[in-house]
């Protein structure tokens, strides 16, 4: 059948005349049917050849709008008209093959919005570039002094901000370049503590219901979030996607001497940042023996931000990866976290996690934060031989958790950084050779462990099992 034909009820429905009922059913299918075609032939095919024509095709409704392969360039648009607001709806909008560049300056905005509701936004490279054709930062001091074509952001927005409902954004891919500071993660302030002054730059932002990110790649070079909901986001999908950031060896910032560089402003110290009218922080010198993620979160939800299930996801190299602890529900399937600054994992109370792998290498595997509780976690621990800084393993708070904990195939780790339980009501299965620390505010945990446990906390039941066969 034509996919703009429709059925005959007559040929569909034979015996109609032989049954009321049947009879009935079959004029209520035609009408149907009769609608579903209508929907069908609304979708009407749209050939665009320049980014205006895409610009201005985005703001209708009830489209199939193809984008002509090619490279194209930001700055084909004028200045003042540089976004592509999709405020259309029930719009498939394909950029296969498609490659479109955003010189760092052309424009201070995010500058693709889904404001539409019931769109496909298909494909398409987008790739933040610097001016000058810098491709990856080195000279951190000279980037920073930059503030016209290399360290500007977009004042903290998302390239691709999504704030309409029901929305699919799949195989894009955005490499996010630009903003300042640039190459020393979180010490300088995040927000309105900042110290030095702040011009963000960040991947994704969901604020719709019922969003989903299949298949995207985000190469995140600035400082700010990949992916992350704010309210009033909720039921936001997101799978099969990459989110990656850079690391840079903390004794690195000692080597900046110009006074107009950052850490030597500082003094290299983390200096102290001021909020609601007085300074607080440690003010402690800049360690040498860590590494900093130079972006911020992997996913991340804010409170407000909803639900979100997260399934076959990779984040490396960000400030947090998987980090769902403000949500008011998450479920996360067969997903990787590595190498990430603060934690890889966190959930929220009642939320859940299986058959998904994590390390230790410069944050815990999950720090439970705020002591949220009643979590399902099944997660294959990486070894991490080049585990830097004194953090644990993980740092297990609230209650009534039930954790399993699976080791990866291969020789065991002889780098054997603790598992800390600190709360009450818990059962932990610890299949893997790391130790269990039971602190003394944990009571009435059940703990089956590999790994040897030092229980200072009481009336927890603590047994050992065998190595996991291979």
């Amino acid at each position: 059948m034509n996919y703009h034909q429709c059925p005959d009820p007559q040929q569909r429905h034979p015996m109609r005349s032989q049954f009321t009922f049947i009879g009935l059913w079959s004029v209520s299918a035609a009408l149907l049917g009769a609608a579903f075609c209508q929907t069908l032939r609304a979708q009407t095919p749209v050939e665009v050849s320049s980014l205006s024509e895409l610009r201005a095709a985005v703001r209708a409704s009830d489209q199939t709008i193809v984008l002509k392969a090619g490279r194209y360039t930001l700055t084909d648009l004028p200045e003042g008209d540089r976004e592509f607001h999709c405020a259309g709806s029930n719009n498939i909008i394909d950029l296969s093959e498609v490659h479109i560049t955003v010189p760092v300056g052309a424009t201070r905005r995010s500058y693709i919005t889904i404001s539409g509701d019931h769109n496909v936004f298909r494909g398409g490279t987008f790739e933040d570039i610097y001016q000058d054709g810098l491709q990856e930062v080195a000279d951190f001091s000279d980037y920073n002094q930059n503030r016209s074509t290399l360290a500007r952001g977009l004042r903290g927005s998302a390239v691709l901000t999504i704030t309409g409902d029901d929305n699919t954004v799949s195989d894009t891919h955005l490499t996010i370049r630009g903003s300042f500071p640039y190459g020393y993660g979180s010490i300088y302030g995040i927000g309105s503590d900042n110290v030095y002054g702040l011009d963000k730059r960040c991947g994704i932002l969901v604020k719709g219901k019922r969003n989903t990110l299949d298949g995207c790649n985000l190469q995140q070079r600035a400082f700010g979030h990949g992916i992350y909901m704010q309210s009033p986001a909720d039921e936001t999908v997101i799978k099969n996607c990459v989110v990656e950031g850079v690391l840079r060896a903390s004794k690195d910032l000692y080597l900046e001497t110009d006074p107009k560089d950052l850490p030597a402003r500082s003094n290299y110290t983390i200096p102290t940042k001021q909020r609601r009218g007085r300074r607080v922080g440690s003010g402690s010198p800049i360690p040498k023996d860590s590494m900093i993620p130079l972006s911020e979160d992997g996913i991340r939800v804010y409170s407000g931000g909803g639900s979100v299930t997260v399934e076959n996801c990779t984040v490396a190299r960000m400030r947090g990866g998987i980090r769902l602890y403000l949500a008011s529900r998450a479920i996360v399937r067969d997903s990787k976290a590595i190498d990430c600054g603060n934690t890889n994992f966190n959930l929220p109370s009642g939320g859940k996690v299986s058959g998904s792998i994590g390390n230790f290498a410069y944050a815990p595997l999950s720090d439970f934060r705020l002591s949220k509780s009643r979590q399902d976690v099944e997660l294959t621990i990486l070894p991490s031989p080049h585990a830097m800084g004194s953090h644990n393993l993980a740092d297990i708070l609230g209650n009534n958790h039930n954790i399993v904990f699976h080791r990866a195939e291969g020789p065991l780790d002889t780098n054997l950084r603790s598992i800390v339980i600190e709360g009450n009501g818990s059962t932990i299965l610890n299949e893997t050779e790391y130790p269990i620390t039971l602190q003394s505010t944990a009571s009435g945990n059940t703990v089956v462990s590999f790994g040897p446990v030092t229980d200072l906390g009481s009336g927890n039941q603590i047994s050992q099992t065998a190595p996991p066969s291979k």
